[in-house]
């Protein structure tokens, strides 16, 4: 059995990211999603009997066949993902980014108070390096990973590109308040999962406050913040397109209603990930009922 946590789990993560920075950044990426095929295989067969349930849930006219080649492809995309960290640096000056709506975030940028949603689709951690290339700062409100290694590698990361990291708790908060307040910007994931379950879309559920789209909309109704919405999609093995929209504002509303603005923003964010659901870094948590 291959080690999913501890120190032996983090040994072998770091002696494979070393490699891998000496790695072309192609070669690289298709090492860790071979890597990761094969860990799924050997050691996650919970993991993905979850994620071909919901694939199932999604995909009712898939046969089992296609639900199983999808769940591969899924754990094939977490293994880039987290080999992509190794390469990072290059994906951008290599070309392998492309992108559309740009122009109206960085034109708004400075200006006024905006919240940044970004999902778990494609590649995220390439969105720092565009926004950063065009003068866009982010400060963002993110969960730090449970592995020593990994919140190394991300906080590296985030930091090569500017992004200030922001903890979600009531400090973390009243930071991201006052960055709005300077007419900044604060990115967060609305799509997210929680002890196994996943918060983030609704898939069909009521809507809830207890999650990061109900963070994001109370943050812009306390600022007057709009809203971008932003997410890659992998094109081909490492390469990305992004693609932008907004900045747009919640809707006008005659009293304060966060569970209709959860569902407003869900229903920005839902339809791009059932889209890309077999690269939705989420899908083998559960999706049931979330806890009262």
């Amino acid at each position: 059995m291959i080690p999913q946590q501890g120190r032996s789990a983090d040994a072998i993560l770091a002696f494979f990211y070393r490699l891998l920075r000496f790695l072309p950044t192609e070669i690289a990426s298709n090492i860790g999603g071979a890597g990761y095929r094969l860990n799924a295989r050997l050691s996650l067969p919970e993991a993905r009997a979850k994620a071909k349930a919901n694939l199932r849930l999604h995909r009712p006219l898939a046969n089992e066949a296609e639900l199983d080649a999808m769940v591969m492809d899924f754990y094939d995309h977490v293994g880039r993902v987290a080999a992509e960290f190794a390469v990072m640096d290059r994906i951008l000056k290599e070309g392998r980014i492309t992108h559309a709506g740009l122009t109206p975030f960085a034109e708004a940028f400075g200006k006024e108070p905006l919240i940044l949603l970004c999902i778990h689709t494609g590649n995220w951690e390439v969105l720092p390096s565009l926004f950063q290339s065009v003068g866009i700062q982010l400060a963002s409100i993110v969960q730090p990973p449970n592995s020593a290694f990994e919140r190394e590698i991300v906080r590296i990361v985030r930091q090569t590109y500017g992004v200030e990291t922001i903890e979600p708790d009531m400090k973390g908060i009243r930071r991201a308040i006052a960055v709005l307040k300077a007419r900044r910007t604060v990115s967060i994931f609305p799509d997210e999962a929680r002890n196994g379950v996943a918060y983030g879309p609704l898939f069909g559920r009521p809507p809830h406050d207890k999650g990061n789209l109900a963070i994001a909309a109370r943050l812009a109704r306390m600022t007057g913040a709009r809203i971008v919405f932003s997410h890659a999609r992998r094109i081909l093995p490492c390469r990305f397109h992004i693609q932008i929209e907004g900045p747009f504002s919640l809707p006008d509303r005659s009293a304060e209603d966060v569970l209709a603005d959860v569902e407003f923003l869900n229903g920005k964010i839902e339809p791009v990930i059932l889209d890309n659901l077999p690269r939705w870094y989420f899908l083998d948590d559960s999706i049931e009922p979330i806890p009262a």
